[in-house]
């Protein structure tokens, strides 16, 4: 397990907990990335970004281009989960075979750090952050500046859909966790 956390020292290892959370939004050109973390005063972002792989190296090196930031990515912020934007529909049947190559990627990197992974579609993300399944870009992005306390929106898109994605799993985690508590 060392090993594949990068050489994390054992701190690192027991620091793992679900209160840290890292959300994807996969693509092989342009990957968000987003952390929050529960504390006792709420939530917070601890990083986020965009992982970008010219389009002119073979889709073999963008690929593990891809798998080494994101495994890097884990071993540096040690999240205890990670939660995967799901592509239900793509009219464009190029685009979702590229999503669904990034998101091999992404699960690689993270079987290999024994990390949890669960996937929550567009709608439900939408639903969970913004109160609203079909709300736009701006609203889903205005909120996870709210509720993160942001001085000003993220940005790129990518890494804002990220971290929608990291609020709606901690949310719901926290949720699962509460019924579990509760014997429900």
């Amino acid at each position: 397990m060392l090993a594949a956390l990068g050489g994390a020292n054992i701190e690192q290892m027991f620091a793992v907990t679900d209160s840290r959370v890292m959300g994807i939004d996969p693509g092989v050109s342009t990957t968000g990335y987003g952390v929050v973390e529960r504390t006792s005063t709420g939530l917070s972002a601890v990083d986020y970004g965009v992982i970008k792989t010219p389009v002119e190296w073979p889709i073999e090196t963008r690929l593990r281009c891809l798998f080494e930031e994101i495994e890097r990515y884990l071993s540096e912020f040690v999240p205890g989960s990670l939660a995967i934007e799901r592509v239900l529909f793509q009219a464009n049947a190029k685009t979702a075979m590229s999503v669904g190559q990034a998101t091999g990627a992404v699960l690689v990197a993270a079987a290999r750090c024994d990390l949890p992974v669960t996937f929550y579609s567009p709608n439900e993300v939408k639903q969970a952050v913004a109160g609203y399944g079909a709300a736009d870009k701006k609203q889903v992005t205005s909120m996870v500046a709210k509720v993160l306390e942001l001085a000003k929106p993220p940005q790129p898109a990518d890494a804002a859909d990220a971290l929608a994605i990291a609020l709606t799993h901690a949310n719901s985690s926290r949720l699962r966790s509460k019924l579990a508590e509760a014997g429900a």
